[in-house]
């Protein structure tokens, strides 16, 4: 809880830096924030709150764990967010501070132990993205992508509000310790009602997740949002939905999987499919990515089909890999996108010969998506379908494995063209995404060489 005091201080100070001209110290502010809430997650040290609030929150090692992940994505967000706004620096200080109250809520989302705080932490980390999807006013898809993200965000709340209603009307209880004794105490079935809730709450993790049928939404929002906004919801905001997602399975459902196993194993083969053949088609680099982020949702959802001791684990070390390679991507779509105007995946010919390092972080990070080994991509593919297969889920990590080969026809072409011959001019390349740049493909590399590192961190 301390960790979230002490971003909460920073985003408000941040308003302030604002308002009394300080902007220039808002970015340094914010990181250091979030280096300072880091070590204390990793610490442990929570200032005696490891349960507050008549048990609404529980700091557990799950929630340290998407916690730390979650910042460390954030801050690389916000380090390449100075140049993507440069020209808005007016307002910088208030994009800041926005970032820090999504990430708030994202913290939340993964450490509620109550239905109610499960709610307050879904609408913290999506109301300040509401508002930053459509941030650019003068571009019209911006205002598109804002408006289409606030209605279909407002209809996961109504599912998840109305899910949330069915179980307190049948458990008696928001606390989900509560509901978990209830759900213990009905051997020979659950009521409907409760079965309905659930379905219900599972529907709006499946919207915030991006995962088949409700991720329509994402490309066209993905595209039209600023990149950074679209960067902080590829990476942090589905960090969070799955980290609060597993936490309701774990304390609530897992004595009556078939509530829930069936439902998760059809969601997961059809995104899986979906997600990897649109993305085939796709021309532009950033609807691409959207695709992607759908397709890798049901890599994740295949192993939270056989959810075991070790499933959160791997998940981490997967959306870990998987972020940190999006982040990359993103960082360097930004870069191109301001400095040559091109936005297609053909209009990448010439990166690495005029632009070398752009060129081999690119690949890193195309290679890591497609789960080529040694990166960190690969072993955690490797994980999440080893984790599904002790769990007797068999069907669905053979569609998995078919459509990771489409995965990697359609991430090694980006590669590819980037390594041909093109006009792609020379681009110039700020402080802040250099350091990012650097820093993430040297995680990917790292975590794919020393898998055992991440674990031993987190623990």
């Amino acid at each position: 809880m301390t960790s979230v005091i002490i971003l909460a201080s920073a985003g408000i100070a941040s308003m302030f830096a604002g308002i009394f001209r300080a902007k220039n110290l808002a970015l340094p502010l914010v990181l250091m924030s979030c280096i300072a809430a880091l070590a204390l997650i990793m610490f442990r040290y929570n200032g005696g709150y490891e349960s507050l609030m008549n048990n609404m929150l529980l700091f557990d090692t799950l929630s340290h764990g998407f916690s730390i992940i979650m910042i460390l994505l954030a801050m690389g967000v916000l380090a390449i967010s100075r140049y993507y706004y440069r020209e808005n620096i007016d307002h910088l200080s208030d994009i800041y501070a926005l970032f820090l109250f999504s990430l708030i809520g994202g913290i939340l989302s993964v450490s509620y132990q109550n239905l109610v705080m499960l709610f307050i932490g879904i609408e913290a980390l999506s109301i300040p993205l509401y508002i930053l999807a459509g941030s650019n006013r003068r571009n019209l898809f911006s205002n598109e992508a804002g408006l289409k993200y606030f209605l279909m965000g407002s209809f996961a709340t109504c599912f998840l509000l109305l899910g949330i209603t069915f179980i307190y009307g049948t458990a008696y209880s928001f606390d989900m310790t509560q509901i978990a004794e209830y759900v213990q105490s009905q051997p020979e079935g659950l009521p409907p009602m409760f079965v309905i809730g659930c379905v219900l709450i599972l529907g709006a993790f499946i919207f915030k997740i991006s995962a088949v049928p409700f991720h329509f939404w994402a490309p066209d929002v993905y595209q039209g949002a600023p990149t950074v906004i679209t960067a902080f919801m590829a990476t942090v905001v589905k960090v969070a939905a799955f980290g609060a997602l597993l936490r309701f399975l774990e304390q609530t459902l897992m004595t009556q999987s078939g509530i829930w196993q069936d439902m998760i194993t059809i969601v997961a083969i059809l995104t899986l499919i979906v997600g990897n053949v649109l993305a085939l088609y796709q021309q532009n680099f950033k609807r691409m990515l959207a695709y992607s982020g759908i397709a890798n949702a049901g890599y994740v959802l295949v192993a939270i089909c056989a959810t075991n001791a070790l499933t959160s684990e791997y998940i981490l070390y997967y959306l870990a890999a998987y972020g940190i390679a999006s982040l990359i991507a993103f960082a360097i779509y930004t870069i191109v996108k301001e400095q040559t105007g091109v936005d297609s995946i053909d209009g990448l010919k010439g990166l690495f010969a005029h632009n070398k390092f752009l060129g081999i972080t690119l690949a890193i990070s195309m290679l890591s998506l497609s789960g080529i080994p040694p990166m960190a991509g690969f072993f955690g593919k490797y994980a999440v379908f080893s984790n599904a297969i002790d769990g007797g889920v068999i069907w669905p990590v053979i569609i998995a494995v078919l459509t990771s080969l489409v995965g990697v026809y359609y991430y090694l072409r980006v590669m590819a063209i980037s390594f041909t011959a093109g006009e792609m001019p020379k681009v110039k390349l700020g402080t802040g995404y250099t350091v990012v740049l650097l820093v993430a493909a040297a995680i990917l590399l790292l975590l794919g060489i020393l898998p055992d590192l991440f674990t031993s961190l987190i623990a």
